[in-house]
């Protein structure tokens, strides 16, 4: 029996101190690569609601995924994705 493994990306969403994490995509995977490999590339390639004016872009590998930093105008925003096995 094989795991459905699930991607998904928390955005950081708010102004000045009333920023807050929710969830922005969650995407089921037959398979444990294919979820890595689209992880991969929602870190590289996502577009989060914030920064309206993306100036650059930071990935990090972190344990279960993926930190990206978006640089703005103005500010630093984050994202998250990350990789879990649905436990059934």
């Amino acid at each position: 029996m094989s795991s459905i493994w699930w991607v998904v990306i928390e955005e950081q969403g708010g102004a000045g101190d009333a920023r807050g994490w929710s969830v922005a995509e969650a995407t089921r995977y037959p398979d444990r690569e294919s979820a890595e490999d689209e992880a991969y590339l929602l870190a590289k390639q996502h577009r989060p609601a914030r920064p309206w004016s993306p100036q650059g872009r930071t990935v990090l590998r972190v344990a279960g995924g993926y930190l990206v930093l978006i640089k703005g105008k103005t500010d630093t925003y984050q994202f998250r994705v990350s990789l879990g096995e649905e436990i059934r």
